[in-house]
């Protein structure tokens, strides 16, 4: 029985590493794509509330990016050849 119980708290630990890892990766990936955007990057953190996340995601999908305001203007202007 005490060895069923050291490979439960080992796997417990692992999990939960595995999970920090995991939080940690998400919140710097989603960091980078608001950022990248030209929306605030704290908006990363929407993404770790479920259904805020859900939300948040379908908003940064369809939602005009600042970033690209610029880019979308001189294509517009642009003579074709």
């Amino acid at each position: 029985m005490d060895e069923m119980s050291n490979f439960l708290a080992v796997s417990t630990i692992g999990s939960a590493l595995f999970g920090i890892i995991v939080f940690i990766i998400s919140v710097i990936a989603f960091w980078k794509i608001f950022s990248k955007a030209g929306f605030s990057p704290w908006m990363s953190l929407l993404m770790l509330v479920p259904v805020i996340n859900f939300i948040a995601f379908l908003y940064l999908a369809f939602a005009d990016w600042p970033a690209l305001k610029g880019q979308s203007q001189q294509l517009e202007h642009q003579p074709l050849e």
